[in-house]
């Protein structure tokens, strides 16, 4: 099997045991918790996930470009590149808590009418962001030493699975609901102490005091990438986190909790993202380190066929089943408003994943400063639009505005990469991947309308899994996913090996 391709299987079956636990703390959460303290929980993660780009100062990038380097000319134990991170990320975590007492006053004043738990709560951000900060920069440690099955375990899993045990505490009334959002905001101290210890007890989490002479040389490179990279990150993550902050500022917290859960289905449409794209990187970097072009080409058509097909199959199972997994999980009616934010929502999605790592060649290329820039276009455009879209359609305003601005974004990239690498992901297997989704998901709700919700899900899902597999391999889409399945026969010893 290719690097990616093996790599990528176990790390992926993590993140969708995480998916699950994760399902399952939403459901809890949207069935036991109101509307408003549901939408609180999902806020403060917004926050720390805001807040938390912010303090890494975009440690995460410059480890991931300049890693290969330090690999390459010192020792470990000599590296004092660990280090390096971990001082800016201290110092930008401290300045991010000194920022949000200032901030306080803007915060009581903009959420005060319609989301008054939010200005109660407010400092419940500032353990979040802690630990998000931090997991972040060993994170990408894990990433860089290929342990991204151990990372995304601890992200994945073990947070999700500490949420459900907070969860089941709370709704068996052991705890109180204070108590219970305080020990929501301590969560991610489950992932950070937890890969942290599994980073000292394989020995890779070096500390020295004694700046190098390669990060002397390297500094003056070094300086204006962070500078641009955590620009760049917070543009990002703000554009991500404003949707979910906007609407409980305009339209409540109850209304935030219906997004969260249609971003969290949305999410679960990106799970394969994260895994695919953390081993990517590296190989990327180090691609663009040895001019390997035929290296990135491979990177770039597989992530994107790879992404493309694995985020249309997510988004079929989660809409053809949507009505009725509402009805028979009996959730509040609110929730229901849901559903056209979501088919937005998930096209922006598909279109980001569909376009493979196109950022991270970016970011990791000579003409990293384009993304840069390219981030600070889309904010400028991204804040207003998104605003007034929401002010105006609430909820789909957002998928609205997502959508819009995904293709536009993600279009602009295409178009660069292609004029000045001739970098470009897409074949004719790309229509197959986009055609395959559409048609199964006409097929099953055209045809499957039994009375019983259950059975409804049953059988469509059933029908689109079996029909979606099939046709990716007879028609070879993905070469990954062909290969993978010669494997499973191989070990398996159904056919002749190859």
């Amino acid at each position: 099997m290719s690097e990616l391709r093996k790599k990528s299987i176990v790390s992926i079956v993590w993140t969708y045991v995480g998916f699950i636990f994760g399902a399952i703390n939403v459901f809890l959460s949207a069935r036991y918790l109101l509307p408003d303290y549901n939408g609180l929980t999902r806020v403060l993660l917004e926050m720390g996930v805001l807040f938390s780009a912010i303090a890494t100062f975009g440690v995460p990038t410059l480890f991931t470009k300049f890693y290969p380097y330090y690999k390459e000319r010192m020792d470990r134990k000599s590296s004092d590149l660990l280090t390096l991170g971990l001082v800016v990320t201290t110092a930008g975590f401290l300045l991010l808590v000194a920022g949000m007492y200032f901030l306080k006053p803007l915060i009581s004043k903009k959420f005060s009418g319609k989301s008054p738990l939010l200005v109660d709560y407010y400092y419940l951000a500032i353990p979040v962001t802690f630990f998000m900060t931090y997991f972040t920069v060993l994170e990408v440690q894990a990433w860089n030493l290929f342990k991204t099955v151990v990372s995304n375990f601890f992200k994945e899993v073990a947070f999700r699975v500490a949420n459900l045990i907070l969860m089941i505490f709370y709704i068996a009334g052991w705890i109180e609901l204070k108590t219970f959002f305080i020990g929501f905001s301590l969560l991610y101290g489950v992932s950070f102490f937890g890969l942290l210890i599994y980073l000292i007890s394989i020995g890779e989490l070096n500390i020295t005091f004694k700046i190098s002479t390669l990060t002397r040389r390297l500094w003056s490179k070094m300086l204006p990438y962070v500078v641009f990279m955590v620009v760049g990150n917070v543009v990002l993550v703000f554009k991500d986190s404003f949707d979910g902050l906007a609407i409980s500022s305009m339209h409540g917290l109850g209304f935030a909790a219906v997004f969260s859960l249609v971003n969290y289905m949305v999410t679960s449409i990106g799970v394969p993202q994260r895994s695919v794209v953390s081993i990517a990187f590296p190989v990327i970097a180090r691609a663009w380190k040895e001019k390997n072009m035929q290296k990135l080409t491979d990177v770039y058509s597989k992530t994107s066929i790879t992404l493309l097909l694995m985020s249309s199959f997510l988004f079929g199972l989660v809409w053809i089943n949507f009505d009725d997994a509402m009805t028979f999980l009996q959730l509040p009616d609110i929730y229901k408003t849901g559903k056209p934010a979501l088919l937005l929502l998930a096209l922006a999605k598909i279109v980001e994943l569909g376009t493979g790592a196109s950022g991270q060649i970016l970011i990791s290329s000579r003409k990293w400063k384009f993304e840069f820039y390219c981030n600070i276009l889309l904010l400028a455009c991204a804040v207003p639009v998104s605003y007034l879209m929401i002010q105006r359609f609430n909820i789909l305003g957002a998928g609205i505005a997502n959508l819009l601005l995904v293709i536009v974004f993600n279009g602009i990239r295409y178009v660069y990469l292609w004029h000045y690498y001739k970098l470009q992901p897409f074949t004719i297997k790309t229509v197959y991947g986009i055609l395959l989704p559409v048609a199964l998901i006409l097929l099953t709700t055209t045809v499957i309308n039994f009375s019983t919700p259950l059975v409804n899900i049953f059988i469509r899902s059933i029908i689109f899994i079996i029909g979606f597999i099939a046709a990716t391999l007879l028609l070879e889409i993905s070469e990954d996913a062909t290969g993978v399945f010669r494997t499973v026969k191989k070990r398996l010893g159904i056919g002749k090996p190859e």
